[in-house]
């Protein structure tokens, strides 16, 4: 599948350097526009973020219908048109009307403008409606909780860990004040494949180059984006003591 929204720090390219699933589950507690369980198709599919703008859109989008969908308009002229639609689908339409933001759009970006008549789905449009439809379908067995990552259940997943990223680069999320030290032995602890997300250099893992992406801002202004991996299979079971 093809990303449901545009997302800042989004992980489409590197999805595809880190393989498919591992387990039947995917847990994304990081989820953002869950980039890894939608490259891959995930049949199920766990997601966690404390943003609740991003909560309500993942919960409208698995359970809306198709109807829903269609019944959005094609294009905008004004923010005040997308302002005036239920949460859901105007939060929808504020990740669709500038790419990549860690928050949605308040307003209708030049991007917007420029290519609201392409055939494709750089911004909002009938191309990304198709998109929608098609695959609304696929992630029926997905859900969604507000919540922290440290909220997940105990389970044997493939987890999919894509943090706000230490320094700079993290400080554009809302939320992104985050202990390293006590998310690197969550990370260690979880059960099954675990794949963590970070920039070449930190260190509070012990992170390997995994790959350079541009972004779309970088395809301006030349920047990159030195992306590294930190994985592990933990086949190890819980205390059985621990809550299930």
């Amino acid at each position: 599948m093809r990303p449901f929204f545009s997302y800042y720090g989004a992980k489409w390219t590197v999805a595809k350097w880190l393989g498919p699933p591992r387990r039947d589950l995917v847990v994304e507690p990081f989820a953002g526009s869950a980039c890894y369980a939608t490259r891959w198709a995930a049949k199920r599919a766990l997601l966690f973020d404390l943003s609740e703008d991003i909560v309500a859109l993942w919960d409208w989008l698995i359970r809306c219908s198709t109807a829903d969908v269609l019944r959005l308009p094609d294009r905008v002229e004004s923010f005040d048109e997308v302002a005036a639609l239920p949460l859901g689908p105007r939060l929808l339409l504020q990740f669709w009307v500038a790419k990549g933001r860690a928050e949605p759009s308040g307003a209708l970006s030049p991007w917007y403008f420029q290519h609201r008549s392409s055939t494709d789905c750089r911004v909002w449009g009938s191309a990304v409606k198709a998109r929608l439809v098609a695959q609304k379908p696929a992630i029926a067995g997905w859900e969604v909780r507000c919540g922290s990552y440290n909220e997940a259940p105990d389970l044997d997943a493939h987890w999919h860990v894509d943090p706000p990223y230490a320094g700079s680069p993290g400080r554009r999320y809302p939320k992104s004040d985050i202990d390293y030290a006590a998310l690197a032995a969550w990370c260690m602890t979880r059960r099954g494949a675990v794949d963590v997300c970070e920039n070449a250099g930190a260190t509070w893992l012990p992170f390997r180059p995994i790959g350079t992406v541009v972004s779309l801002r970088g395809r301006r202004n030349g920047s990159r984006s030195e992306e590294a991996v930190w994985s592990v299979v933990n086949t190890a079971e819980p205390p059985t003591s621990e809550a299930t």
